[in-house]
């Protein structure tokens, strides 16, 4: 699959080559667009981003992105900043990105890497897409440089972490996060690929060191915000995962692929090291 790929046939996108090619007005309709562009971009290229680019909770640039305007990401309001790229995800908008292609705009969709050479990737083609080829390669040498370091050491035995969010789901093998746990030098608890439902039951038995969590759905109190996070203030999460054995991982550093894994990856890595001295 293409990682980044152009609609209208979904083929490979032709990345320019030189600063002289690149986009000067880019509206990005995607939260993790937006993360790529706001490591990337000059701050002129960009032209609009998704509304949820300022939310600290999700954004890792938040604070950058409080400076550009914003957009909801209908075709209306795209097509009157008349952007010469328009950036997309891959599942949502699909009307809207229709209306964009008939209106003659290009619009690019992301691709969502699920490991951290497919993410060191996405950063060099990206920036080969915006213009901004030097700091895509230096961005992706970074993440590559972070992947490369060692967890725990020899002789230790590697720490089993189970990663649970909202509503008790849980990452398994061949997802990003089970690519982090393994870099930093974790054991997944999760075996099976792709995601599971956890419930109370399995949270009394897995077989799991750590838990980890996105620090979304709990209160200062650490009671559940809502009854999406019960089972995260759930009396048997304290008992199998006491404060000591938690480690919050904050979603802004998660929920897209790009610079900001280095930093997940740097506090997973800290605590596998801690727990084997």
């Amino acid at each position: 699959m293409a990682r980044l790929a152009a609609l209208g046939g979904i083929a490979m996108v032709s990345l320019p080559a030189a600063a002289t090619d690149a986009p000067r007005r880019i509206v990005s309709v995607n939260m993790c667009a937006d993360q790529l562009l706001l490591a990337l971009a000059d701050p002129g290229q960009i032209a609009a981003l998704s509304w949820n680019a300022a939310r600290p909770a999700l954004s890792f640039y938040a604070d950058r992105a409080v400076d550009f305007p914003t957009t909801r990401g209908e075709a209306e309001d795209v097509i009157v900043r008349q952007p010469d790229l328009v950036l997309a995800g891959p599942f949502a908008g699909g009307v809207a990105k229709a209306a964009m292609l008939r209106a003659g705009l290009r619009v690019v969709e992301l691709d969502v890497p699920e490991d951290l050479e497919a993410a060191a990737r996405q950063l060099e083609d990206f920036g080969g897409l915006i213009g901004q080829g030097a700091r895509g390669r230096v961005e992706a040498s970074k993440l590559r440089a972070a992947a490369r370091e060692s967890g725990t050491g020899e002789g230790h035995r590697r720490l089993r972490a189970l990663y649970l969010q909202r509503r008790g789901i849980a990452t398994g093998r061949g997802t990003m996060m089970d690519a982090l746990m393994r870099a930093a030098g974790l054991e997944n608890a999760v075996g099976e690929a792709g995601y599971a439902r956890i419930g109370i039951e399995d949270l009394a038995t897995i077989d799991a060191d750590l838990l980890i969590l996105d620090g979304q759905g709990l209160r200062a109190d650490g009671d559940a915000a809502d009854q999406g996070a019960a089972i995260l203030a759930h009396p048997v999460a304290s008992i199998r995962f006491p404060p000591e054995r938690r480690v919050i991982v904050p979603q802004s550093e998660l929920i897209c692929a790009g610079p900001a894994l280095a930093r997940a990856l740097e506090r997973l890595r800290k605590v596998a090291r801690d727990a084997a001295d």
